[in-house]
């Protein structure tokens, strides 16, 4: 068999392969997509009726005589409206219902009232869901639920979501149910179908005839090589490849001229190879290699300095490895969190923490971002101080200090060793701000100019002009209040 022809066989045999198994994965993927999009569907249905309905007249509806009420007449009429304004193009919802656990028979659950006004299809109150099992809904009154697939029933198969309903004291009253057709779903799991087997078609098609011709131009210039290798074989040294595909044959072209031409310069050839690896020669090609630069740039950045309270004496009276796993758990949250709003962590200071935002990308709200991620970190930290006192752990204090100004930031160091850092009077003040939060026992301070970049946003408190430690000169500073 020729060469031509196996690679051909080769090409089209991967092509084939390799379309059918990505389609096929594809149309799984697609077809769990489709499912889930048609759940999340639902769910938001119920969800959404759930948080209209006004759940007092839900309690006094019991059996088919309540149906007379004018509470219940009312909320038909709020269901029919969900039902209809949800029957459109990209979602179809078939029945929207109300159902509650039977007073009478815990175990089970009846319906309150149900937007359907077909007489054959209605449910009406007081009747038993006979589905409530089969779907999962009365094990998940008091969550957002879906069973993920079709549940079927006298009247067809259904795709339902469950949501809540709950009073003004936060007591479940009852649940929405949502009913999404199966036949919506085959509809469109058909189209993908016919559009995979399309596209799988059309690849096909593509991939045969392009694995014909490409078999063909490889096996053309192939011969050419093979002639003109040959040729040279014979002791042709005048014998040049004259292939002109611009890839890795024309190079090999390339290269067997240029052996040709270098057999017929033998003598020139080691003259220059000789020139080539001397010691001249090699320190010319280390010139020209490219060295990283140390460089700075000036720019506006806002710095985040935040310490642990009393770390040294807590960790004088705890084990290192205690100290250790609980730094690192800290660090672990803090770092979410900054990273979160598009902080840059600097360096980590002991215990401490300098975060600059604005820099190395450009951040139009940095010291919003500044602010949300000292909020969040203090609350984080409520969180595992929380966590740690279950745990009958030692809890911690944090102070943050905020500060935006200009700095000299980029990569600084020596040849050998660089930090990215910033450097300047900007950072400084930040540092002081932090220190100052153990003295005036605030959690969150900032200057004045990350203060009035934020326009009344955030609560806050001016404290004043301060002296900062280690300065002469008085700083503004507002003290954030974040807690609720």
């Amino acid at each position: 068999m020729k060469y031509r022809t196996k690679l051909y066989l080769a090409l089209a045999g991967t092509a084939f392969i390799s379309s059918l198994s990505g389609f096929c994965v594809l149309l799984y993927e697609f077809r769990h997509h489709a499912l889930a999009d048609e759940q999340t569907k639902a769910l938001t249905v119920a969800a959404t009726t759930a948080a209209l309905l006004n759940p007092e007249p839900l309690k006094e509806i019991y059996q088919r005589s309540d149906e007379d009420s004018s509470a219940f007449i009312k909320l038909k009429k709020q269901l029919i409206s969900a039902r209809d304004a949800n029957r459109r193009k990209d979602i179809y919802i078939k029945f929207i219902y109300i159902l509650k656990p039977n007073p009478t028979n815990p175990e089970q659950l009846i319906f309150v009232a149900d937007a359907e006004e077909n007489p054959t299809e209605v449910s009406h109150a007081g009747e038993v869901d006979k589905n409530a099992y089969v779907s999962g809904s009365i094990r998940h009154l008091n969550e957002y639920y879906s069973p993920g697939k079709f549940v079927e029933d006298p009247l067809g198969k259904w795709l339902s979501g469950f949501a809540p309903v709950y009073d003004a004291e936060g007591n479940y009253v009852a649940t929405v149910g949502v009913d999404i057709s199966m036949e919506r779903y085959q509809y469109i799991l058909q189209r993908l179908i016919q559009l995979f087997v399309f596209g799988f078609l059309v690849s096909l098609f593509f991939a045969f005839v392009g694995g014909y011709f490409l078999a063909k131009r490889v096996t053309l210039a192939l011969g050419n090589l093979l002639d003109c290798v040959r040729a040279i074989g014979q002791g042709n040294l005048n014998s040049k490849s004259s292939v002109m595909t611009h890839d890795e044959f024309e190079e090999l072209g390339n290269e067997i001229n240029a052996m040709t031409q270098g057999l017929k310069e033998r003598e020139r050839l080691k003259l220059n190879f000789a020139r080539y690896v001397s010691l001249h020669v090699m320190e010319g090609i280390l010139k020209a290699e490219d060295v990283a630069k140390l460089e700075g740039e000036r720019r506006k950045i806002t710095v985040l300095f935040s310490d642990i309270r009393q770390f040294t004496r807590l960790s004088e009276g705890l084990p290192p490895e205690q100290v250790v796993s609980l730094l690192n758990e800290y660090f672990g949250a803090m770092l979410d969190v900054i990273f979160r709003y598009n902080g840059t962590l600097d360096k980590f200071l002991g215990d401490g923490i300098m975060v600059e935002f604005g820099a190395p990308l450009d951040d139009p709200e940095q010291e919003r971002h500044a602010i949300i991620t000292a909020i969040e970190m203090q609350k984080e930290l409520v969180n595992l101080n929380a966590k740690w006192e279950k745990a009958k752990k030692p809890t911690i204090q944090m102070g943050i200090g905020i500060h935006t100004g200009l700095a000299i930031v980029g990569n600084i160091g020596s040849e050998k060793r660089v930090d990215y850092t910033a450097v300047g009077d900007t950072v400084n003040v930040a540092a002081r701000i932090e220190q100052t939060t153990k003295m005036l026992k605030k959690p969150i301070l900032i200057s004045e100019a990350t203060h009035s970049a934020l326009h009344g946003e955030f609560k806050s408190t001016c404290l004043g002009p301060v002296i900062l430690p280690g300065r002469k000169e008085a700083t503004v500073i507002y003290s954030i209040d974040f807690m609720d």
